[in-house]
């Protein structure tokens, strides 16, 4: 690999890890800002537990419309400048986040968290380009993302539970956590002008508000004609549920402080690094992404069945644990098949729906947690990740294309 593409795909790798980090530091902790004694905000117009629902569901909103929008307009004018644009819009977006947690303003930050998911739609172009320049190791490439994930993850909640306790939070609250996110965008921002290669060749054609919005309901019309998709989605479903609610489980079934909160969100993350290292160096190099999908699926519906039944913390180490390693081996294997079966010239527009089906998952998790207690949401977690993989095999059946 020459040094101009090495450092393009560190540029994509560190783009990708700007918007999980902003998660991890800033985005896990809304039941800290919303729920706690110790909330920022003056008024909230719903009981905590309605308004912590519908601030999970801004994020997602926000995915799901930036994603298709953005992935257009990256195939209209080229990846670089869509990726530019958009990290500019993560940092001013972080930032109105921080101003609305100093001024205690509920309404702000909501925008603030919807601005956010829509710019996190670049991740759609980061996997896109990946996927157009190592079309033979693509595989080891997406896993690896896992890996910036699971790091991002778990950076972030331990320096943000640091950043929300004594001094910082006598100067301005709970506004260093997202103005650090906006740091690391701002870095990422640097390396994107700096070292990035659009190798994509933009396409030049007149684009219309209708078509760009007309692509988020491919989401809707290929869960319905792709059985992969579909399954896809169920898994996808279940695992947000998951994230969703862990915060608000280890306050409620286990007690633990913010502290201890942010400790088993850092293992949490910890355990999808383990799992994007295995799949990276081994898993993905010995099988292939159809073999892997199966066992993965039934072993981590097995791990939240028992997790919903945890009552000692031991228990849920362990766990907790299985189901994160195993989804960091399901996620890139169910985006590697279907990139197989997706057309080179569709690749950008497949990862644009990726991106919307992630938003949207999150979004339906969030209007869950609104009126489920966030243990019986892990335990529709475990039903959806059983049935995904009860479904698998009616999925492989037949080929099908997926864009």
């Amino acid at each position: 690999m020459d040094k101009k593409k090495r450092r393009s795909l560190f540029t994509l790798y560190l783009t990708y890890f700007a918007d999980y980090f902003s998660w991890g530091v800033a985005i896990a902790y809304l039941a800290v800002y919303i729920t706690t004694d110790s909330t920022p905000f003056k008024t909230l117009p719903w009981n905590s537990h309605v308004a912590l629902g519908i601030a999970c569901a801004a994020f997602p909103i926000g995915e799901v419309i930036g994603s298709p929008i953005l992935g257009d307009l990256s195939d209209w004018m080229g990846r670089k400048k869509v990726l530019l644009w958009g990290l500019w819009g993560s940092i001013l977006s972080m930032a109105l986040c921080a101003f609305s947690l100093w001024a205690g303003s509920f309404t702000l930050f909501l925008i603030g968290q919807f601005l956010v998911g829509f710019f996190a739609g670049k991740q759609a172009m980061v996997q896109a380009s990946i996927v157009e320049s190592y079309e033979k190791t693509k595989g080891q490439k997406l896993a690896f993302l896992s890996i910036l994930g699971g790091v991002s993850w778990m950076l972030g909640p331990l320096l943000g539970s640091l950043l929300m306790e004594k001094p910082f939070t006598d100067y301005g609250g709970y506004i260093w956590p997202n103005l650090l996110a906006a740091f690391v965008y701002v870095l990422s921002l640097a390396c994107t002008h700096a070292f990035f290669q659009d190798t994509y060749e933009p396409s030049g054609q007149q684009l219309s508000a209708l078509k760009l919005f007309q692509n988020m309901g491919e989401i809707v019309k290929m869960t319905y004609k792709n059985r992969l998709f579909a399954t896809f989605l169920l898994n996808l479903l279940g695992w947000y549920l998951l994230i969703v609610s862990l915060s608000d489980f280890l306050i409620t079934r286990f007690q633990l402080s913010n502290a201890e909160v942010g400790i088993f969100n850092a293992y949490f993350s910890l355990c999808f690094t383990i799992g994007g290292v295995a799949a990276t160096t081994w898993i993905f190099d010995r099988w292939n992404a159809k073999n892997i999908l199966f066992f993965s699926i039934l072993v981590g519906s097995f791990s939240l069945f028992f997790l919903f039944r945890a009552n000692q913390i031991i228990e849920l180490w362990l766990f907790l644990a299985i189901a994160t390693v195993t989804e960091a081996w399901i996620y890139p294997a169910f985006q590697t098949v279907l990139s197989d079966h997706t057309s080179k010239s569709d690749q950008g527009k497949l990862f644009g729906l990726i991106g919307a089906a992630n938003g949207a998952c999150q979004f339906v998790a969030s209007l869950i947690l609104t009126g489920v207690a966030s243990s019986h949401t892990i335990f529709t977690a475990a039903l959806l990740f059983l049935i995904s993989a009860g479904l698998l095999p009616l999925a492989f059946g037949k080929k099908q294309p997926v864009a």
